[in-house]
């Protein structure tokens, strides 16, 4: 197991019932360290532009990055990635 990484995404599919344990790439690993820049780049790859934020093309994804729970300001524990219903935009939280 690499450093503060599983090596691991679970895809997990509502409308199939399915949960589908994926490797992680990992130069998108070191690339983005994990968290909330790889959950952009997941964004950016998988969801189209004109997709509606409320349709099921749209992914909600949790993450943790390097730093997610230490005592870093601004280090949360869990970051959640979508496009906002509100803005259309991405949406961190």
């Amino acid at each position: 197991m690499r450093y503060a990484e599983t090596g691991f995404n679970l895809e997990v599919d509502l409308s199939q019932g399915s949960v589908k344990r994926v490797p992680t790439d990992r130069k998108l690993t070191e690339l983005h360290l994990g968290g909330q820049g790889t959950a952009a780049r997941i964004l950016w790859d998988r969801v189209p532009p004109e997709t509606d934020p409320l349709s099921p093309e749209n992914m909600l994804i949790f993450s943790t990055g390097l730093l997610h729970g230490t005592p870093v300001p601004g280090a949360n524990r869990t970051s959640i990635s979508t496009f906002s219903p509100l803005t259309g935009s991405m949406s961190i939280r």
